[in-house]
């Protein structure tokens, strides 16, 4: 499902991995100028210098920038700061791509949303009455939230985390490693790829294979 062969771009140096299809893995790092840069390589944003990038068993820089674009529908990323766009609504950010690949309306997405915020704990029921604010008046947190609900709405094969834990409280971070954790699970053959500081909390993660990137 995700393969890099020999991958080189800056800060990374010939990485090789391999994550088999339902598999999950967890990358710890002990530079955030390392971990960006992989970020953008498995978000298709940077051409490796030398390796290879394969998505689904086909290298992802041997098609063309559609072809790209397509393929990234079956993947969905959770930016580290959200992602969300400035001048858009919590709710609208979150709707956007299920809306506009799938034809996803508000009252379709309404209840499955609601499913996802649900399972971070009552004491999270405010996050719902937050879906009418612009990102700049969200926490990090929230934010983080909505592009997590906003991928798992596209119900994507692989998943990749960018320190979607990280600077969070413990108990906090535990709970959304679970809820990432039983959304695996829901989808035959899903793959969850974490993007991890190398830190006590990271270390809660399970995964499949623990891959450490160190100077």
């Amino acid at each position: 499902m995700i393969r890099f062969d020999h991958v080189t771009r800056g800060p990374i140096r010939n990485l090789s991995f391999e994550l088999d299809r339902g598999g999950t893995a967890k990358i710890l790092f002990d530079s955030e100028d390392r971990k960006n840069q992989l970020f953008r390589l498995l978000a298709g944003r940077r051409r490796p210098e030398t390796g290879n990038i394969l998505f689904f068993g086909e290298d992802l820089f041997a098609r063309e920038e559609d072809e790209r674009v397509a393929l990234f529908q079956r993947i969905g990323v959770v930016p580290a700061d959200g992602g969300l766009i400035s001048n858009l609504k919590a709710w609208e950010n979150l709707l956007l791509p299920a809306w506009y690949h799938h034809g996803l309306t508000a009252e379709q997405a309404e209840r499955p949303v609601a499913e996802i915020f649900d399972q971070l704990g009552p004491g999270e029921a405010g996050l719902k009455q937050r879906m009418g604010e612009l990102p700049d008046r969200l926490s990090l947190y929230e934010r983080r939230v909505v592009a997590l609900a906003r991928a798992m709405l596209m119900e994507p094969d692989i998943l990749i985390y960018d320190f979607t834990f990280a600077g969070l409280e413990r108990d906090v971070a535990q709970q959304l490693m679970k809820l990432t954790g039983e959304y695996h699970s829901r989808k035959a053959g899903r793959v969850s790829l974490y993007l991890c500081p190398d830190d006590a909390v990271s270390a809660r993660l399970a995964a499949d294979q623990t891959i450490t990137l160190a100077h």
